[in-house]
């Protein structure tokens, strides 16, 4: 079946459980229309009732039983009319930020097929980029879903950690995952946000302001850097350049010693068993989530309670950032493991911002290097979701 999905030219998108039809008991009476017609996929971490809920990794789904329920998050989308396409592929257990998998392979960029699609949400940015769908619910704990929004150049959102409910989702560190989605449009990643969260983007032209972190712009490409310093003066005084609120490379670390202490606590025996399930790049992140050490972890918890303080202090009301989301385009599939490794460390800087924060943020299509996306992100204060979509779509009209 996984053959035949590729054969079919669906960029290696979707896995081949849940791929056809819906089973009967996880169609659940439909409620509303806010989405009626939309083609919904969705990653393989979310429970489907009557379907093996996989996450990338075959040792683990042969694992798990068959589920009774179907995901809250998936559940709400379907009774707004959603159209169910299927599951898509997910890196192992959503420990890795490049979209490449060893049991499924690596899902097509559709902008440029040279290039990762980016991960760990790869399957369900790669399904709604290549058309295939028109939403698609992934997850993100790193960047998962901001990171491979950018590289497809699609829209993508994170929300305020906490704000959408993970019931029935598989997530990797608890206290930084949450639920993420795709769209094609700005429009649409709105609508399923006042779904999930039973909220509504009041539509206005509430006065804003945007800052440009300095930090996070010096982690950015030069040639990236220098495009987004021009494009920035159609936005005229709205924006200003802001000093660096800390150390990135700081929080960044801070950020992998806490999501590691996570995942062990939370897999580290079953990784420790089944280490011969797993890529060598996802392998050898759970052994190293296994030697995180109570000092390490103390420390990281100051860290991150500093980052909380000093992003509250640096969003007041109606004030978000603006930069781009990721250090450049996507890295080449044959790139170097020096290559790779840069490009990673440069956007665990500028992702671990949200992560460490809880902050929402959308990632919004902007420009591309030879084909290639690039997108730009807007963060907002903690449950200024609402905000950050209705100023992103302004911020992104004015900006094409």
């Amino acid at each position: 079946m996984r053959n035949d999905l590729l054969q079919r030219g669906l960029h290696g998108a979707f896995v081949a459980d849940g791929f056809d039809a819906l089973p009967a008991a996880a169609r659940p009476p439909r409620t509303g229309d806010k989405l009626a017609g939309l083609r919904l996929a969705v990653k393989d971490v979310f429970d489907i009732a009557g379907l093996r809920t996989g996450s990338g990794n075959l040792a683990w789904r042969d694992q798990q039983p068959v589920a009774a329920r179907t995901a809250l998050a998936v559940r709400g989308l379907l009774e707004e009319g959603a159209q169910w396409i299927g599951k898509t592929v997910t890196d192992e257990l959503t420990y890795s930020l490049a979209g490449v998998n060893a049991h499924y392979g690596t899902p097509v960029n559709p902008a440029d097929p040279a290039r990762i699609p980016g991960g760990s949400s790869s399957g369900s940015v790669v399904a709604v980029a290549a058309g295939h769908a028109d939403i698609a619910l992934g997850t993100d704990c790193g960047g998962s879903v901001r990171l491979p929004a950018s590289y497809c150049g699609v829209w993508g959102m994170r929300p305020t950690h906490g704000r959408i409910a993970t019931d029935g989702c598989l997530t990797l560190a608890h206290s930084f995952d949450t639920v993420g989605w795709f769209a094609r449009d700005g429009r649409t990643l709105a609508d399923i946000f006042e779904v999930l969260a039973r909220s509504v983007v009041m539509a206005g032209d509430e006065p804003f302001a945007l800052h440009v972190p300095r930090n996070l712009l010096a982690c950015v490409d030069t040639q990236v850097a220098a495009r987004f310093e021009a494009s920035l003066q159609v936005l005229g005084d709205v924006v200003t350049f802001v000093a660096p609120v800390a150390s990135l490379a700081d929080w960044a670390q801070a950020f992998r010693a806490l999501q590691a202490a996570e995942i062990a606590q939370r897999y580290g025996p079953w990784a420790r068993a089944h280490a011969a399930s797993f890529g060598l790049d996802v392998g050898a992140r759970f052994a190293m989530s296994l030697t995180i050490t109570p000092d390490q972890i103390a420390d990281a918890q100051r860290v991150r309670i500093e980052a909380i303080r000093a992003m509250a202090d640096a969003l007041p009301q109606g004030s978000y950032w603006l930069v781009p989301t990721v250090p450049g385009v996507a890295p080449r599939a044959d790139a170097s493991a020096q290559t790779v490794d840069n490009t990673r460390a440069r956007s665990q800087q500028m992702l671990c911002v949200a992560g460490l924060a809880g902050l929402p943020q959308v990632n919004m299509p902007w420009t591309s290097f030879d084909g290639a996306p690039v997108g730009l992100s807007l963060i907002g204060a903690r449950g200024a979701d609402e905000g950050v979509l209705r100023t992103a779509r302004a911020v992104h009209e004015a900006m094409r």
